[in-house]
């Protein structure tokens, strides 16, 4: 080999082509995605990130830490870890969440990443990558990491951290044959906002450790803006199964309990406006009326009719006793029914941390008799009244909205119009699927939550895109 050809092997794209590999063969479930990645978006080493981040050019790249791979990722599962973190940050669109992103909002999106991947991914040779970063006996270090023991022999402390954190690590960690929602980043929040106030941001030995890029969020938000990066990112996701978001095949349809919070009332009036709008009047406030057959008096003849409720009167009044009212059908004005809103909610992984509210904001509108609710994963399914009020849901965990367009298009009653409530994280709809729509003329409108709000899946389906305001009460922003 000559010295040319040495200083050639040497440099950094052979080793990213190197990580490339090694990610590619570490799970086999996820070997079409992860590779369509590598050839769309690149992998490349680069020292100047502390362990994985997203670099957006001119054909974005994902940028890995040579040094900590070689020390945290000798494993390839380990670093199939570390890369799937950095992508469900933008997967999960992170930086869009909150106006500002503070310390307390990248511990607790950490906090969640991690504990949805070492749940779905919780093999003994994917086990000890989370455990080696963070100490087991340090707060708010613990949050980012299992257990000691876990997943078969757990063991929570009750002497780290403020009250309340072994219910939030009992959740993010659940003990064996319990799956548990994951928590609410406000939970974490408020977990750590008790924690600040007894020993303000001062950790007791150092920072806990977190993973990706989280000084240059701006990365991230030119991701999620690149048409390349931005298609990549579909090819990973579009059929993997996230606990937490994002588009998905999903696994077995199972019921889920969810709770059914209130929302704030600009929230209210904004989906009113939105349903009175879009799925026409509401009922007992029309004013129309129409000829419709009603069953009523046909006639009079001989033949006798038990059913005749005025022969004792015209008896009483002496009229003839071989008269009688004969049943029929005629016309007769009455209030034209109003239409029912067919409203598509969102019961994917990724819809679990605005669900609860999302659920009391419609639980009215179902009650009333104003629209009927089905609820979607990668199946349809409808969503009865008893459930709806008692916050049980059935998932997949994954999220396709294809499944809707089919169910919207087969229907035995044809539907005009349809109002899907979502994060937008559905995945592509099909082209054949959006012609049809659009030869029906069918109206779809989209109505997405603040806190997760991803427009570009279906904005060539939609008619009408409304975001809501924050539909729970927002979380604190604290800063150092």
């Amino acid at each position: 080999m000559t010295r040319a050809s040495r200083k050639y092997s040497n440099r950094p794209r052979d080793d990213g082509a190197k990580l490339a590999s090694r990610l590619i063969h570490s799970v086999p479930a996820a070997t079409v995605e992860l590779e369509t990645f590598c050839k769309m978006a690149g992998i490349k080493v680069s020292p100047r990130v502390p362990t994985a981040a997203v670099e957006c050019v001119r054909r974005p790249h994902l940028l890995i830490n040579p040094d900590f791979a070689a020390k945290h990722c000798e494993r390839d599962e380990h670093l199939f870890l570390l890369v799937m973190h950095e992508l469900w940050h933008v997967i999960l669109a992170h930086t869009r969440l909150y106006p500002r992103v503070t310390p307390a909002h990248n511990i607790a999106f950490d906090a969640i990443i991690n504990a949805g991947l070492a749940r779905q991914y919780n093999k003994p040779e994917y086990q000890g990558f989370f455990e080696e970063l963070n100490p087991a006996d340090k707060f708010p270090h613990i949050l980012l990491r299992p257990p000691v023991g876990w997943p078969s022999d757990p063991q929570y402390p009750d002497d780290v951290g403020p009250a309340g954190t072994r219910r939030i690590l009992e959740r993010l960690y659940p003990p064996p044959g319990e799956e548990p929602p994951l928590p609410f980043y406000d939970e974490i929040f408020r977990l750590l906002f008790e924690y600040a106030k007894e020993n303000g941001w001062v950790w007791v030995e150092g920072e806990p450790f977190l993973l990706g890029d989280h000084d240059n969020p701006e990365s991230e938000e030119q991701a999620l803006d690149d048409a390349v990066f931005s298609e990549a990112i579909r090819q990973v996701s579009g059929s993997m199964s996230l606990p937490l978001g994002g588009r998905g095949g999903g696994g077995h349809q199972a019921e889920r309990q969810s709770r059914v919070d209130p929302t704030t009332e600009q929230v209210r009036r904004v989906f009113a406006n939105v349903l009175r709008r879009c799925l026409g009047p509401r009922r007992g406030r029309h004013r129309r009326r129409v000829k419709s057959p009603v069953p009523g008096i046909g006639g009079t003849s001989v033949l006798p009719n038990p059913r005749d409720r005025l022969a004792p009167a015209r008896r009483c009044l002496g009229a003839p006793k071989t008269i009688w009212n004969q049943p029929g059908v005629v016309k007769a004005r009455v209030p034209e029914t109003p239409s029912k809103a067919h409203v598509y909610l969102d019961v994917s992984g990724s819809m679990a941390q605005v669900l609860p509210h999302l659920l009391g904001l419609i639980t009215p509108y179902v009650l009333g008799g104003q629209a009927d609710v089905y609820q979607f994963s990668t199946r349809v399914v409808p969503l009865s009244v008893a459930n709806l009020q008692k916050g049980r849901v059935r998932t997949t965990g994954g999220t396709n909205i294809n499944c809707v367009l089919k169910h919207v298009l087969e229907a035995e009653t044809r539907i005009n119009r349809i109002l899907i409530l979502t994060d937008g994280a559905v995945g592509a709809p099909h082209i054949n699927f959006v012609e049809q729509i659009h030869e029906r003329n069918l109206r779809v409108c989209v109505v997405m939550p603040a806190e997760a709000a991803w427009e570009e899946d279906l904005r060539d389906l939609a008619n009408l895109m409304i975001t809501l305001p924050p539909v729970g009460i927002p979380g604190p922003m604290w800063r150092r």
